[in-house]
Order: structure tokens, then C-alpha cells, then sequence
């Protein structure tokens, strides 16, 4: 099973320019997509490549997890909250479970369950417990009520913009 971790994007040498902050009890994270990574889709969108910028949030004390991407000129595209599982942490960084489903959010307010074949399939292997798999179904049913009732995502994110970055502006 895959752990999301604070501070990964930091180790990856695909990442530049890594960040972080706390804002209260929030971390926010960001990085640059370096020249060297490949395009990388979130479905049907491009999140990555050069020049590309990510930001991952870590809301509800590292229960929530919520990234958003923008592209080389500093457009938006998209959202993902990931639907993970917090474990214990030490220190002031966040690591969860992941537990493969998520929810693509566009700035239009569209949202699409990514990876439930995949889920599925791990749940139906063994791979998640009883009590994974139903917080991982309770979670997605929370963030999308949420996200209906407009509660998500918060103003920090869904509000967030960015300058252009890199050498395309």
C-alpha cells in the first residue's frame, strides 16, 4: 500500500522549487515541474510537465488531502482530492494511507470519482481492511456532500491563483 507523505514532492527529481508553509494548522505544500518530467494526465487533463505547478493542502489535520495543478502559464486546471486514511504522525508533517479513490474537481465545479474499478479490485483482494474500505466510501461520500453544499472546496484553494511561472508568460 502507497503512503502520501509530506514532503515527498522534495525528494522527487522531477520537483523543483519545493515549498511549504503553515498557515494555522494547514500545511500547504508546492512545487515546479521540472524540464525532465514527462506529461502526466489526471484522465483526460494534463497536470504535468514543464514548467507545470502543483500545491498539495493538508486540511482536517492530514485527514483531507487536496491538491491543486496549474499549467506552465499559470491557468488552473483542476482539482484532486485524494481519499486517504491519516496515520499517526510525529513531528509537523502529515502522511496517509492512500486508498486509491479521489475526486476530480474542475474550477467549474464538475466533479468525477477517479480509480473505483481499481479500488474495487484492491478491496476485493484484500488489500484494504473492512474498515479502510468503508472510511475510503464514507470520505467520498463527505467531500462530494461537500462539495454540493459548496463547503468544498475551501476559499484557500478554490480561490487560489497563481502569476505565470517559467519562461512562458
Amino acid at each position: 500500500m502507497k503512503i502520501i507523505a509530506s514532503g515527498e514532492w522534495n525528494q522527487n527529481p522531477e520537483m523543483l522549487d519545493y515549498r511549504s508553509e503553515w498557515l494555522s494548522d494547514l500545511l500547504v505544500e508546492r512545487a515546479t515541474c521540472s524540464d525532465s518530467m514527462p506529461a502526466r494526465q489526471m484522465g483526460q487533463v494534463t497536470i504535468g510537465g514543464p514548467g507545470f505547478v502543483w500545491f498539495r493542502f493538508w486540511l482536517a489535520e492530514g485527514e483531507y488531502i487536496l491538491e491543486k495543478y496549474f499549467d506552465a502559464d499559470g491557468q488552473p486546471l483542476g482539482m484532486h482530492a485524494r481519499i486517504g486514511m491519516a496515520v499517526p504522525h510525529k513531528g509537523r508533517g502529515f502522511s496517509a494511507l492512500n486508498l486509491l479513490l479521489g475526486l476530480w474537481i474542475t474550477d467549474e465545479g464538475h466533479v468525477t470519482v477517479l480509480n473505483e474499478a481499481e479500488f474495487d479490485a484492491a478491496v476485493a483482494g484484500g488489500e484494504f481492511s473492512p474498515v479502510e474500505a468503508e472510511h475510503a466510501e464514507q470520505q467520498i461520500r463527505e467531500v462530494t456532500m461537500a462539495i454540493a453544499s459548496g463547503r468544498f472546496p475551501p476559499p484557500i484553494v478554490r480561490n487560489l491563483s497563481i502569476a505565470a511561472v517559467g519562461g512562458n508568460s
